[in-house]
């Protein structure tokens, strides 16, 4: 079993609930991101029109069309997270760094799974999301269906859709809990938990910062869908998220690196399917974990 997080404790609620709550950055700290904040200058100055692929009312770094902008802010947040990844998590590396940005009123994000983002997709990647003001159900904090980690070998993708789409509105009335957050807490969690942010209905931007984290000795890799049988494996280490727009996913770009292919095994499911995953969900893992 990889070992995960340094704390026994924390990993053993990270393997059973897919995520661990703790303690990061100080007020002082939590100051000093806002304030770079206000010298950045993403082509949507954080608010978004909702045009373009993606048409979604959030600021994303990655989605934004400012590549000098996504690498000043990968250069922030590294700088000042890295230490927290060492401290926090056994033998990660930081591969991709964001601002979440929800303007008042708007921000819903679709319900999903993180893309895998690593070749051995039954190993496990991290998340870590850090609101830099206090979060609740009222302004947008993430939402997770505590447990959902690993119940499928489905590969999400811009082009591959979740194993959930045909009962998405069951899952955000039913099976999601929300997570309240104190500006500088962070959630670690495993990039295969289902999680979902609704809108911000303060009256101020929701602010939070995003960052992807790998094993050091694992190959970082986006997984591009071929067709309905086959994924290429996409060798994607953090230039590719710096140097790619959202719209190059799309299609295949004659310089990227490939690593081989992936027969497919992603299907979609009922709601009853999904509940019987979910209630055998610890024998699931512990299989996996032991892979």
């Amino acid at each position: 079993m990889r070992k995960i997080l340094h704390n026994p404790e924390l990993q053993k609620e990270f393997l059973k609930t897919g995520y661990a709550k703790v303690g990061m950055l100080t007020e002082e700290q939590v100051a000093y991101i806002l304030n770079k904040v206000k010298d950045l200058r993403p082509h949507d100055n954080f608010t978004p029109d909702q045009q373009g692929v993606v048409k979604c009312s959030y600021h994303c770094s990655f989605l934004d069309t400012n590549l000098e902008y996504r690498r000043q802010t990968h250069g922030l947040i590294k700088d000042i997270f890295e230490p927290f990844v060492n401290q926090y998590l056994h033998g990660y590396r930081i591969l991709n760094c964001n601002f979440y940005v929800k303007p008042a009123g708007t921000g819903e994000f679709a319900i999903h799974q993180n893309w895998p983002a690593i070749s051995d997709i039954n190993d496990t990647t991290i998340t870590i999301w850090c609101p830099l003001v206090n979060v609740d159900r009222f302004n947008g904090t993430l939402q997770v269906v505590e447990g959902s980690h690993k119940l499928l070998p489905h590969i999400e993708t811009p082009t591959a859709p979740a194993y959930f789409t045909n009962f998405k509105e069951a899952l955000i009335s039913k099976y999601l809990k929300p997570i309240p957050m104190q500006a500088g807490e962070a959630l670690i969690f495993d990039d295969s938990l289902i999680h979902w942010s609704q809108t911000n209905e303060s009256s101020f931007p929701r602010i939070a910062i995003q960052i992807l984290c790998i094993p050091e000795d694992a190959t970082p890799t986006f997984f591009f869908k071929l067709n309905e049988e086959m994924f290429e494996m996409i060798h994607a280490d953090y230039d590719f998220f710096l140097n790619y727009c959202i719209s190059d996913l799309f299609v295949r770009q004659p310089e990227w690196h490939g690593l081989g292919f992936l027969k497919s095994q992603n299907s979609l499911i009922t709601e009853s399917q999904f509940a019987q995953l979910l209630s055998q969900g610890d024998q699931i893992r512990e299989k996996i974990y032991q892979i």
